[in-house]
């Protein structure tokens, strides 16, 4: 199984992105009372947050901050042949993804946007994270791109505007499409 784990300060374009990856799978959300809830499309590509109904995409955000016990739980129940993608803080964290390297074939995408083009946009959806709150995010990031286990995994995009983001994108489909080529 593929695992592809998309990490980035808050601002940096996580959620968009994962948004386009929703659409152009086309994969249909799944709404139940559980603390993690896969997206699912025909080419088992599942994509892992919580959703609850009428609402849009957003990542791991949602979920428990104890989630991770249960989404290990739930990857051990993937076909061999499944897709995985996540984002968001919640199971972006050194601890599961050196379970998934330790079990799955992970990929790292870390997002990086310049400062004050994440300020705009907090600004854009009016966000309310503190300073000291986004100053702790970015160095959680930082520690797990110094993690010596977890450095040759991970893979760093800029994503600063639309045409880097398209490169990320279509990095992340041809990582699907190896995948499928197995």
């Amino acid at each position: 199984m593929r695992v592809i784990a998309i990490g980035g300060a808050p601002g940096t374009g996580k959620t968009t992105l994962m948004k386009k990856l929703v659409e152009k799978f086309q994969v249909e959300p799944k709404y139940e009372q559980v603390k993690l809830v896969p997206y699912l499309n025909k080419n088992n590509i599942y994509i892992l947050g919580k959703y609850e109904e009428g609402q849009t995409f957003a990542g791991t955000d949602r979920m428990s901050m104890a989630t991770q016990p249960e989404a290990v739980k739930f990857l051990a129940t993937l076909p061999k042949n499944a897709i995985l993608l996540y984002e968001g803080d919640r199971l972006f964290n050194s601890s599961f993804l050196e379970h998934c390297l330790d079990n799955y074939d992970l990929s790292i995408i870390c997002l990086e946007t310049e400062k004050n083009i994440r300020k705009e946009r907090y600004a854009e959806r009016g966000s309310d994270q503190n300073e000291t709150w986004l100053v702790g995010r970015e160095s959680k990031i930082s520690n797990i791109l110094s993690n010596l286990i977890l450095m040759w995994s991970y893979e760093k995009f800029a994503n600063n505007t639309l045409e880097e983001q398209r490169v990320v994108f279509e990095h992340i489909l041809q990582l699907i499409e190896g995948c499928n080529e197995l």
